[in-house]
């Protein structure tokens, strides 16, 4: 019998996934030597911070900020994350 339901397997199938890709970053940043906080290496990927001014979380992608919105995009299944989906992120920002 399985041991989760449905949306418990997609939770978990979905952060063991974005845990890899997040792991694959983190190498990529330490096999290339990453040492500025300006490279456009770390600067490309989606990052979350406290905004003590604002009191909210803001995301901030290359050079444009926003302030997280608490939108609920549900349990979304996930293939895999590869380089093509980062330059989407990159792009539609």
């Amino acid at each position: 019998q399985d041991r989760w339901n449905k949306l418990e397997r997609t939770n978990i199938e979905t952060l063991i996934t974005i845990q890899v890709h997040q792991y694959d970053v983190s190498d990529h940043f330490l096999k290339i030597k990453i040492k500025d906080p300006q490279d456009f290496e770390w600067l490309k990927q989606a990052r979350i911070y406290w905004s003590v001014e604002k009191d909210v979380s803001i995301i901030v992608i290359c050079d444009v900020t926003f302030d997280y919105q608490h939108e609920y995009l549900g349990c979304k299944e996930r293939l895999v994350v590869t380089p093509l989906t980062d330059r989407c992120y990159v792009t539609l920002s």
